[in-house]
């Protein structure tokens, strides 16, 4: 995206990851599409300030590297700023894409102004970016903010970090697909005796939200546990910081307003009653463009 110094998009470019592709041909497109915007907009990269650029899973953001990402096969201790910097010669910061989207909402959007705010970015995975004291909080190792990897229940499935019953295992995109996945294995035989269901895999989160709502039992049930062990998450979270404002952004809020007001019944259940004075729980402003904004904002609104 190209992103004016008051957070307005003058363009835009969405393409598909493509993970299983591995990490050379995602940066391969991640370059073409930084070119693609440059061209579209008659630019010249000399009157570009920098590139910003939102990443999943734990970043160093003083060196710019991607230490792993969980779900991105081949990606580790990959040195991104310098990569696309030597490639456009122009200041490049790398962030945690969580922490990029707190920082977008929090610079332009429902955050404004809010000193102590946790974004949480639903998505294939689960992640937050903690904004504590107006600044964003990294952590001694810039390891912070791993929210999908609080561990809701020691039994639980196998998340992709290896450990398992984490949130994300359960409420991510990711883990509800593969928990639904499972689910019609275990059932076997019996399964055939019902209408076919779709490939997973090929289907949006929206499109199994759907069918849930449709009455599908063996979707509905997993799609209650997820929300049911995203309130907890959040509670915990709520909890260990007290913050001010929760912030959710990704795929799952498009829900709307039904799915945002059983959350908060789970939280306000769940979490202890002294940390929920003033407490708002809402969905980010910014929606998709949280990261790309954010990301942005970095470059000249982050001290």
């Amino acid at each position: 995206a190209l992103v004016k110094k008051n957070g307005e998009i003058e363009k835009y470019v969405k393409m598909p990851t493509y993970a299983e592709q591995g990490k050379e041909l995602i940066i391969g497109r991640m370059k073409q599409g930084i070119y693609q915007v440059i061209e579209e907009k008659d630019l010249q990269i000399s009157n570009i300030l920098g590139i910003g650029i939102g990443a999943p899973g734990p970043v160093d953001y003083k060196k710019g590297i991607i230490h792993c990402a969980p779900n991105l096969p081949g990606w580790e201790g990959v040195p991104l700023a310098n990569i696309v910097k030597d490639e456009f010669k122009v200041p490049v910061i790398v962030e945690n894409d969580a922490n990029a989207a707190a920082w977008g909402e929090n610079s332009f959007g429902i955050a404004q102004g809010i000193d102590d705010m946790i974004c949480i970015s639903l998505g294939t995975g689960i992640g937050a970016g903690l904004i504590l004291s107006g600044k964003i909080y990294h952590g001694k190792n810039n390891l912070s903010g791993e929210v999908g990897h609080i561990i809701v229940n020691k039994e639980g499935p196998l998340c992709n970090c290896g450990n398992y019953g984490c949130l994300e295992a359960y409420s991510s995109a990711s883990g509800i697909k593969n928990r639904i996945k499972n689910k019609i294995k275990e059932l076997g035989t019996e399964r055939k005796a019902l209408p076919p269901l779709p490939n997973f895999d090929d289907i949006s989160l929206a499109q199994v939200f759907e069918m849930a709502r449709k009455g599908n039992l063996i979707v509905k049930g997993i799609i209650e546990e997820a929300i049911e062990y995203l309130g907890i998450g959040i509670a915990s979270v709520v909890n260990i910081l007290n913050p001010e404002m929760i912030v959710l952004v990704g795929g799952i809020t498009n829900e709307g307003e039904k799915l945002l007001n059983h959350l908060k019944e789970i939280v306000y259940k769940r979490a202890m009653s002294s940390h929920l004075q003033d407490l708002k729980i809402v969905f980010g402003s910014l929606g998709e463009y949280a990261g790309v904004i954010g990301a942005a904002a970095l470059l000249w609104n982050y001290n």
